[in-house]
């Protein structure tokens, strides 16, 4: 399930983070931020060594994008809390996976290489400076 609508966030703060001045400055969330809402631990393996522990389903976000016609490289997964997986549902198209039988869910990160400070979500910010 892709999130088609524009999370509008009207705050300096997301879930009691202050924004850092990159994404304020230009307009949107970015990463770093967002994970700060939430715990995140880092488990690159863990899908690939769980595929016989139940199915992986996508709650939120979409592997396969239409427009390149090409499935999404994702980079990192981290193991997120219930939580984590309602904040990133609610206001993003991120990747996140589920597995009942674990009763887990999964963030999937798509981009690697640049500081989460320098990577902006689409979560647009519609804050007073």
């Amino acid at each position: 399930m892709k999130n088609t609508t524009e999370y509008i966030h009207r705050s300096r703060y997301f879930y009691g983070n202050e924004i850092s001045p990159y994404g304020l400055e230009l307009g949107y969330l970015d990463y770093r931020t967002l994970a700060k809402a939430f715990d995140a631990v880092l488990a690159n393996d863990l899908i690939a060594k769980t595929q016989n522990i139940g199915y992986w389903d996508i709650v939120n976000g979409c592997e396969y994008d239409e427009e390149t016609d090409e499935y999404v490289e994702i980079f990192q997964y981290y193991i997120i809390s219930d939580q984590g997986a309602n904040i990133l549902e609610e206001c993003t198209d991120e990747i996140v996976f589920y597995n009942e039988e674990l009763d887990l869910y999964v963030w999937g990160v798509t981009h690697w290489g640049t500081s989460w400070n320098y990577v902006l979500t689409n979560v647009k910010l519609e804050v007073e400076q």
